[in-house]
């Protein structure tokens, strides 16, 4: 070919093109048999078995000819009429809605030949959470304890979504030998924004069905059913779902659901949550004592009392397997020392031949000392000199006995400022007991003596106060103040003031000295933790407010414990922390059960006063001035409104650490 010539393409490689794309129905079939026969294919579903049938459905094994694979269809019951098809197709698109490794997936769905809605979903092993909880190839606690908090994961996703699923129990859960786990059965799944209105007017079926599933006025399955879904007409929310994981719960831990008897028996053990402990129960399958607390928690009557996310309840056996404790369990001291040895067992054996070590060398020590006061005893006639270096070791010694009381102490009060705000009954009983051992080695110990005295004030006890008081040079002196003007108050753990006393105290408190913030702090979370009763106690709160912010009218506090909700009206500027190196550092709102706070103040609010508290709304829209001082913790926040012109989300979501992704929804721009 010339170079100097243009390109001009070979007529030769068109006809060829043409040949090649130009092909009858036998040549296609040649080059590409695999398309011919997807084309072809007419019926798309065959060779379907049954598996089994519920309330409403049918589910079948059936041959996918355009997949090539078995897949799972759901087909409603030929019994059921149209009445229920709107039932059925809701399952379907529901949990096709959602996206998530431990929830079954839907492929399909459609209306068969006959009119009748099916969906089609991934076929798994027919092994259910039940079968692997009970039976003599039950699988180990761990491994079911694992498989638990994937269920966990499922349904706080389904919760992060909107869905409440209604009806878990271990049949509804797939799971094989493998580790994989599916939440499946999602019929009576509903969207928390779904109003209650039309649920007693479904198909009353008949109950019981084959699933064990009741329809019409109560929804869900016996034994596995939260209280609020056996009372037709109860507000049913995600809590309903954290009560039948405590069930489910029960089941792996003993083999055995929480409630047994006549379906009528069942039913009205529900509704009063009147589940036996199952360590006292089913002594014989050595339950911790951590999780049975977890088990009761999670199963608690009132919807408020159980876990407040599915999250949480997962977390609480997170802990269990990585050897920390629950909160449920509220643990001390020792129990908390026992957990810590565990998990550090090389550090913590390092550390006893240490102190065995100290202790053999402490026993010699006092063991010569012993044995230089019989010399000295015995040759005291004989040599001047021996008398006197037999006195100068004994006042040595005396001198060490006052300094190890001292000491102890010292130990007391450092315990108390560590505990106090954690768990104050527990720190208060450990500080005593330290105290009587500084005592026991020195009973005139000044600064035993001021912890004993910092403890009774902390429990009110002030009768004792004022009978044991401190030196005039003691640095909390002044205690004697409060104690001189209630003499009579001498309440103690198993006894407290009424909360009309308590508040009367802090308003008095402040006209005497203004001074001590940590210690009426101190007074109030130990009361808080100690009190049985722990309604209207807005009052103390509100006094507690006052103290801190030394003035009388300093705000009002409007609390709905039905609502679960706090309005704080202030006009000046209020401070809701303790910030001092005595203090807790943390919301003293947090003795206020709440999950909505609205602050309405006129002047400057600073968010980061609202530490640790525990609450899923904050509505800020009536607030002056929101100032961000600093980064602060709230795990539970899910939404916070605004008004047009105050802070932006982007500013919130970098000075708010929360567990999950809050929603910042300014309401102007809903309106």
């Amino acid at each position: 070919m010339n170079p100097a010539e243009p390109y001009r393409p070979d007529p030769r490689l068109a006809e060829a093109y043409d040949e090649a794309t130009q092909l009858d129905e036998k040549g296609l079939e040649g080059l590409c048999p695999s398309y011919v026969e997807l084309a072809g294919s007419s019926k798309r579903y065959q060779d379907s078995v049954l598996l089994g049938k519920g309330a409403v459905k049918e589910v079948y094994k059936t041959f996918n000819n355009h997949t090539k694979r078995w897949i799972a269809m759901a087909r409603l019951r030929a019994d059921r009429g149209p009445e229920f098809y709107d039932l059925f197709v809701h399952e379907a698109w529901l949990t096709a809605s959602l996206n998530h490794p431990n929830i079954i997936t839907i492929h399909d769905a459609g209306v068969d030949a006959e009119g009748r809605p099916f969906f089609t979903m991934d076929l798994k092993r027919n092994t259910t959470l039940a079968d692997r909880a009970t039976g003599p190839r039950a699988a180990r606690r761990r491994e079911l304890l694992e498989a638990f908090m994937k269920v966990c994961d499922a349904v706080a996703y389904a919760h992060s979504r909107g869905v409440v699923h209604l009806d878990l129990k271990p049949e509804n859960i797939q799971a094989d030998t493998f580790g994989e786990i599916l939440v499946c059965d999602w019929g009576l799944a509903k969207l928390v924004d779904e109003m209650e209105e039309g649920e007693n007017e479904l198909p009353s079926a008949l109950r019981p069905l084959d699933n064990m599933t009741l329809m019409g006025q109560i929804k869900g399955s016996p034994g596995f059913m939260s209280p609020e879904q056996v009372v037709p007409g109860s507000m049913k929310d995600h809590r309903s779902d954290i009560f039948s994981l405590g069930c489910i719960l029960h089941l792996l831990l003993t083999g055995h659901p929480p409630f047994q008897g006549t379906e009528d028996e069942i039913i009205e053990a529900t509704r009063l949550a009147d589940c036996i402990p199952p360590r006292t129960r089913y002594p014989d399958c050595h339950i911790p004592e951590a999780l049975e607390a977890v088990v009761l928690k999670a199963m608690a009557r009132l919807p408020e009392d159980r876990y407040a996310t599915a999250q949480a309840l997962r977390d609480e056996i997170s802990n269990f397997l990585g050897g920390y404790s629950t909160l449920a369990e509220k643990s001390g001291f020792f129990r908390e020392s026992r957990l810590f040895l565990r998990r550090n067992r090389i550090p913590a054996m390092i550390t006893f031949l240490a102190i065995v070590t100290l202790s053999v060398v402490s026993v010699l020590f006092i063991q010569s000392i012993k044995h230089q006061r019989e010399r000295a005893a015995q040759f005291a006639s004989e040599a001047e000199s021996v008398t006197t270096l037999y006195l100068d070791e004994l006042e040595r010694s005396e001198q060490e006995r006052k300094t190890l009381a001292s000491n102890l102490a010292s130990s007391a009060s450092d315990l108390k400022k560590l505990g106090i705000y954690v768990r104050p009954i527990e720190t208060v009983r450990e500080a005593r007991k330290l105290v009587a051992s500084a005592f026991s080695l020195n009973s005139e110990s000044a600064n035993a003596q001021m912890q004993s005295f910092s403890l009774d004030c902390i429990t009110l006890n002030f009768k004792a106060a004022v009978n044991n008081p401190l030196k005039p040079d003691s640095e909390l002196v002044d205690y004697l103040l409060f104690a001189k003007a209630f003499p009579d108050f001498d309440f103690t753990e198993n006894k407290r003031p009424t909360v009309g006393q308590l508040t009367e105290f802090l308003i008095q408190a402040r006209n005497i000295n203004p001074n001590r913030q940590a210690l009426m702090e101190r007074i109030v979370a130990y009361d808080y933790a100690a009190r049985k009763d722990k309604g209207a106690y807005a009052p103390v709160v509100e006094a507690l407010l006052e103290y801190v912010n030394e003035r009388k009218g300093a705000l009002v506090l409007e609390h709905s414990m039905d609502e679960s909700l706090l309005v704080v009206r202030a006009r000046d500027n209020i401070r809701f922390v303790i910030w001092d190196k005595w203090g807790s550092n943390n919301c003293l709102l947090r003795f206020l059960p709440v999950r909505s706070l609205k602050p309405v103040v006129d002047d400057r609010f600073y968010l980061g006063d609202l530490q640790s508290l525990h609450i899923e709304t904050l509505d800020l829209t009536e607030c002056d001035s929101v100032m961000i001082n600093h980064a602060v913790d709230l795990p539970f926040l899910r939404t916070v409104y605004l008004r047009p012109g105050q802070s932006g989300e982007k500013i919130l979501r970098t000075s708010i650490r929360s567990n999950e992704r809050f929603d910042v929804i300014v309401k102007g721009d809903q309106e």
